[in-house]
């Protein structure tokens, strides 16, 4: 999902829980390509456009391939077509610009989203370190963990919560069985 801020939707959400780590290591800053017509080629784009360089028609006021128009205007300036441009002016150089932009369009990531960290947790105490049974530190006696301490990787849907409402009460059930044993 392409929004006014960003990239959104299950996918971009997924992809970023997979690359938690990395994202973090890069500053939260790294490129990324986008295909906008994965079922065609980068000649079959170029031909398609090369035919309508016979009209007289502003390439701004005719977005291709179905793209929605404000995509469509993105990708034409990102290419240097002025927005008056007709398609009987376009340049070999700006077709080929415009090709590429359609069919390797290189973005920048840059920053977290508005969201920032509610969806990923990404980090913090290794499960290797926990007795999952109880929630108990292995290194360090009497000493519990629940929720986002812990280092896992949460997606989107609650998952989050349930994962801190269950470690929260299995902590909880294991402090309250060794306080009756002490």
């Amino acid at each position: 999902v392409f929004t006014h801020w960003g990239l959104s939707g299950p996918a971009v959400l997924k992809l970023s829980a997979w690359g938690a780590r990395e994202l973090y290591d890069r500053a939260y800053t790294t490129p990324i390509g986008i295909n906008w017509l994965p079922h065609l080629t980068l000649a079959e784009i170029t031909q398609s456009l090369q035919s309508l360089r016979s009209t007289k028609k502003q390439i701004n006021s005719n977005p291709q391939f179905n793209l929605p128009k404000r995509l469509w205007h993105y990708l034409t300036d990102r290419a240097g077509i002025k927005s008056e441009q007709k398609w009987a002016e376009l340049s070999k150089q700006n077709l080929k610009e415009l090709s590429q932009q359609l069919h390797q369009c290189q973005l920048i990531l840059t920053g977290k989203g508005i969201f920032k960290e509610e969806f990923v947790t990404c980090g913090g105490v290794d499960l290797k370190e926990i007795d999952c049974k109880f929630m108990s530190s292995k290194l360090v006696p009497n000493c519990y963990f629940a929720g986002e301490i812990l280092d896992i990787d949460g997606i989107t849907g609650g998952f989050n919560f349930q994962s801190a409402w269950t470690t929260g009460y299995l902590a909880g059930v294991a402090i309250r069985s060794s306080r009756r044993h002490h």
